[in-house]
Formats: C-alpha cells, structure tokens, sequence
C-alpha cells in the first residue's frame, strides 16, 4: 500500500537541530523532512522552488522578522501549513501567531510522540491549540481590554517586532533597514510603545522585555 508521505522544509539557524529533527522523523512511514533551511531567505527560497507540504521553522529565526516572514508565506503559499517550534512560552507569542495564521504553536520539549502527533493533525489540515492556547484566545476573546493583560499585548504585530529590536540592542537606523522601513516610521512606532506602556527609556524597555522572557541575556 503506497502512503502518502507529507514533505516537510524545516527551519532552523542550528544545524545540529535541523539533524536532529530530520533523524526524529526517519522512522515515520508518512512523515518526511526533505528540505531544511538555516535563515528567512533560504526558507523562501526554497518554498520558491521546491514542492512542500508543509513548514516546520523555529520562532526566531529571522529575529524581529518573523511575523515578515509568515505573512510572505501566507500571502504567496496560503495552502501550506506552518508550524512554528520555540522554547518561549506561550503566554508570549502563541496567541499572536495562531492570529496570523499558524497551525500550530509547539514547545520545544513536547515530547517525541506528541510532536509526531502534531504534525499529523496539521497534515490533514487541522490546527493545533492546545489547552492554554484555548484559555488565552478566550480571555482575548472575553476580556480584550481586561487590565491584568501583560503591557505587550498592547501592542500591534509591527510594534512588538521593533520592542524585541530594541531590547536586544538594535538602534534606530538598523531597524529600519531590518524592516525595510523609513527611520521616521521606527521612530513613531517606537513613541507609540513608549505611550502604551509608560516607559521613557530603553533600559526600561529592556529591562521589561527580560523579565517577561521576550529576551534573553
């Protein structure tokens, strides 16, 4: 009986991971990573000209980026899922991601069989929420402007990019060029940041951004 394998680009800026994700997979009948990429530009690259079923990519593998480079794929792949892998928790970016269009939001020490699992359901069209994920979608959904929300999720998808620009030392002028935006547009969306969240300096933005594990040291 032939099975239908799904064809898998994986993501990653470490080789070792990529090896180790593809080694994982090797003993999977219907699963297969036959493309693996170590930054944006190969990622699209090879969505460009290569078949692929879907897209395994860790979450900060273009830095400030990511949200450019899912909605590159969105726009230009809509068929193809993504899922995003990360170490970070999900209070932080998963709710944003799953908006923008993800299929799946998975901690990097889920387990083997569950990962499998996983991408068995996205395969079939599926998307994956998990329990918490639910629990924050509903208190976005019931709450949106409850008061205990942590001061980030004031922010749009373009002004969390430049908050985790600038807490990990990026000045002005990089990330416009980063963006490709003008440095006057960075210079409002970073005012807009600074008003939402009552800073008046980036040590303070930082500071923030380390605590809630936007960053990391």
């Amino acid at each position: 009986m032939n099975i239908k394998r799904t064809r898998i680009l994986i993501a990653d800026v470490h080789p070792i991971v990529r090896t180790g994700m593809r080694k994982t997979l090797e003993e999977t009948p219907d699963l297969r990573i036959v493309y693996d990429a170590g930054n944006a530009e190969e990622l699209l690259k090879i969505l460009n000209e290569e078949i692929v079923d879907m897209v395994l990519m860790e979450l900060d593998l273009s830095g400030g980026n990511t949200f450019d480079t899912l909605k590159r794929i969105k726009q230009n792949w809509p068929q193809i899922p993504i899922v995003v892998f990360t170490d970070k928790a999900e209070e932080l970016y998963a709710l944003r991601l799953i908006r923008a269009g993800v299929s799946a939001y998975i901690i990097k020490e889920t387990e083997v069989a569950v990962l499998i699992e996983i991408l068995r359901k996205v395969a079939t069209g599926k998307k994956h929420i998990t329990t918490r994920q639910s629990e924050l979608l509903a208190e976005a959904f019931i709450e949106p402007d409850r008061t205990d929300a942590p001061l980030h999720e004031l922010l749009t998808d373009r002004e969390f990019q430049i908050l985790f620009m600038l807490a990990s030392g990026l000045r002005k002028a990089e990330i416009a060029e980063n963006l490709q935006l003008s440095k006057n547009t960075v210079g409002n969306h970073r005012n807009n940041i600074f008003k939402k969240m009552n800073f008046a300096t980036n040590s303070e933005l930082t500071r923030y951004a380390i605590r809630q594990g936007i960053i990391k040291l």
